[in-house]
Order: structure tokens, then sequence, then C-alpha cells
């Protein structure tokens, strides 16, 4: 089996380390179960083993107050600014896939 990897802004870093971070929205971004690579891009990239355990598939505009906050942020609309941040040309109608996530023990 191949090893994949999920590569994360290193603002994310500390969110994944607590829990506060278990899952990650992705626009074109293939991911499936299984083990993974969390990469954190710094000057000296950090890796944290993880396991990938559901892959759920959603609109942007099916995006709820619930899956931001299982990314991490304060709400739907911190989630969506940071979207729009990551995919400038990203719109309600496109689909994302929600990975959802943990560290290896």
């Amino acid at each position: 089996m191949n090893s994949q990897s999920l590569f994360f802004h290193r603002d994310y870093l500390d969110a994944v380390r607590s829990g506060r971070k278990t899952t990650t929205v992705r626009f074109r971004d293939p991911v499936e179960v299984g083990p993974v690579s969390l990469v954190f891009e710094l000057d000296e990239d950090v890796t944290v083993p993880g396991v990938v355990t559901q892959v759920t598939g959603k609109t942007v505009a099916q995006l709820s107050e619930e899956d931001a906050r299982a990314d991490g942020f304060r709400d739907l609309a911190e989630l969506q600014d940071r979207l729009r941040y990551h995919y400038p040309r990203l719109t309600p109608a496109d689909a994302v896939t929600i990975v959802h996530f943990r560290p290896a023990p």
C-alpha cells in the first residue's frame, strides 16, 4: 500500500497535536482511509504519524457549524474564510472532502 501524506499550514500544528482539529476540508486532494503522514510546512517540516478514519463528501454550501468546530475553527464563517484563503476560486457548489483523522498513538 502506498503511503499518503496530508500537508498542513504551520498554523494548524498545535490544534492537531492538542486534538482541537480532527478534520480537514480538502478540495481536489484525494485521500483514503488508512495510515497517513501529517506534514506541517515549517522551516523544517514537522511530520506527525496519523490515521485517516473517515472521508466524507459535501459541497461547500453543505458545510455546517459542526464541520467547522471539528476542523478547529470557532464557527462556519471562520472555516469558509480559511477555505477562501487556501482555495481562492472555491464556490458554494464545489465538492469538497472532509477528512477525519487522528494522530497515531
